[in-house]
């Protein structure tokens, strides 16, 4: 019995440990539509080769707060996000997560549409 308590104390604080690449919508922070910024981001990686740990970012000013908007290829060199899928990803997270944002998996990339407070 013993060392069945031990067990799940140690299941208990690893599922405390947050995850680097944790997929899903934010629960908090600053809400905010960030379509308008979707099109500059996707724009930007359309064409363009990713080697493993490359990104691109942007920030956009809207209304009366920003939102950072992040592609980042997360595992295998010489991969590519055409402007199609990045828009299709960000705008599943924008409508998608109650204002919030979140992060998006895409084949290799991680997609990061994050609205906060004030400006960039």
């Amino acid at each position: 019995m013993h060392v069945y308590l031990k067990t799940i104390a140690a299941l208990a604080i690893v599922a405390l440990v947050p995850s680097t690449n944790a997929v899903g919508c934010f629960s908090g922070g600053q809400a905010g539509d960030c379509s308008t910024a979707i099109a500059e981001i996707c724009g930007q990686v359309n064409g363009v080769t990713f080697n493993e740990g490359e990104s691109v970012a942007t920030c956009a000013n809207v209304g009366d707060f920003h939102c950072n908007l992040v592609v980042a290829n997360n595992a295998g060199d010489g991969s590519a996000i055409s402007t199609e899928e990045c828009t299709a990803d960000m705008t599943a997270t924008n409508n998608g997560c109650h204002s919030h944002g979140g992060i998006r998996a895409d084949g290799n990339f991680l997609l990061t549409l994050d609205p906060n407070a004030g400006s960039c």
